[in-house]
């Protein structure tokens, strides 16, 4: 075993573990390219030191597969950046639970066979980590994956808007027991929530007043056509639009999340912002642009900096949520911080100045 080796398994063989599994094999054969990683090393923790040692999925076109083949199944839209050798790790079938929308069902089938019982398997494999990246809206399946990694006393990190991180009974089991825990909600690197934050808090600090504003996007990806389903696309707009309103005193008419799937965009994911404020002597103030970007790798690159932060907490024995691991890398962390402030916590957390 490498010195310095993260042993990760993970919940969802989906577009942010295509993106997560070509980032590790892209960094360890151009090391050279590190710069464009927020942080090349973390701790003593670089971004090849994380091995992928167990995956779970119910996608039949991904389950009894080695994941490095699985990651580019036909159902997941992320491009090929880079070969991937077989890594010797099978994708098992885990628990199926409300995993699959009536979206989702028209385009999964479901893989045959018994499901693995995943808290064996964590230990076999002596995971450090469990990462939950499942789809939006099946609570019944992350609950089921927190209580594995809860059982197998591994770190637990919740990529989902599920409450979980936030939940203070699951904080007050993982504390108990020691064991770190992780999340709600992936924030990707230059992803919607994070940029329209980030507008929004420098025309608040310049002493502008935010009166209307709106982040809506469409995309191509099965996290896109999973959310088409109205409970699960209105559970993913009230996170986001509260983690929006937090640092805000007036009332501010927000909108926020993704407003249709379209196939034919692929991984991509165009988003478009307008906001509307006022300046000084009631002077108007308008924002109207748009991004495009691709969602796996725009959401592993927060998770790259995740778990190799986790991996610090761990060694330092660290237990429940570490609330600037969370604020940094999540839109609904449990101890919330506007975006300049997340990123002092961060580092300060891995310089050994702040204890959580």
């Amino acid at each position: 075993m490498l010195k310095n080796e993260i042993k990760v398994a993970i919940a969802g063989v989906g577009t942010i573990a295509s993106g997560l599994v070509q980032g590790i094999t892209f960094f360890e054969e151009h090391q050279d390219k590190r710069k464009n990683l927020l942080h090349p090393s973390i701790g003593r923790f670089e971004a090849q030191d994380i091995k992928i040692v167990a995956a779970f999925d119910v996608d039949s076109t991904k389950v009894g597969k080695d994941i490095a083949k699985a990651i580019f199944a036909p159902i997941n839209s992320t491009p090929k950046f880079i070969e991937v050798e077989d890594t010797g790790v099978i994708v098992n079938k885990g628990p199926v639970k409300d995993g699959l929308s009536d979206h989702l069902k028209k385009v999964i089938t479901i893989a045959d066979g018994e499901e693995v019982n995943v808290v064996e398997k964590l230990k076999e494999t002596k995971a450090d980590v469990l990462v939950c990246a499942i789809p939006t809206g099946a609570e019944e399946a992350v609950i089921a994956y927190a209580q594995a990694a809860l059982e197998a006393e591994i770190a637990f990190i919740n990529c989902t808007p599920t409450t979980i991180a936030c939940e203070p009974s699951w904080a007050r089991k993982f504390k108990k027991a020691n064991v770190c825990l992780i999340g709600d909600d992936l924030q990707s690197q230059a992803g919607g929530t994070v940029l329209h934050k980030g507008f929004l808090d420098v025309l608040k600090e310049q002493g502008v007043t935010i009166k209307d504003t709106y982040q809506l996007d469409v995309a191509g990806g099965l996290e896109t056509l999973n959310t088409l389903d109205d409970d699960r696309k209105q559970y993913k707009r009230e996170v986001k639009e509260r983690t929006l309103k937090q640092s805000f005193k007036n009332d501010i008419n927000l909108a926020s999340g993704t407003s249709d799937y379209l196939e034919f965009l692929g991984n991509r994911r165009i988003g478009h912002f307008w906001i509307r404020g006022e300046g000084f002597m009631g002077m108007p103030v308008k924002i109207d642009m748009r991004l495009e970007t691709l969602d796996g790798p725009n959401g592993a690159a927060t998770l790259i900096d995740v778990i190799r932060a986790t991996k610090v907490a761990i060694n330092r024995a660290g237990s429940g949520p570490i609330s600037s691991i969370c604020a940094y890398g999540f839109k609904a962390p449990p101890v919330f911080s506007d975006r300049h402030n997340a990123h002092k916590w961060f580092n300060e957390y891995l310089e050994g100045i702040r204890t959580e």
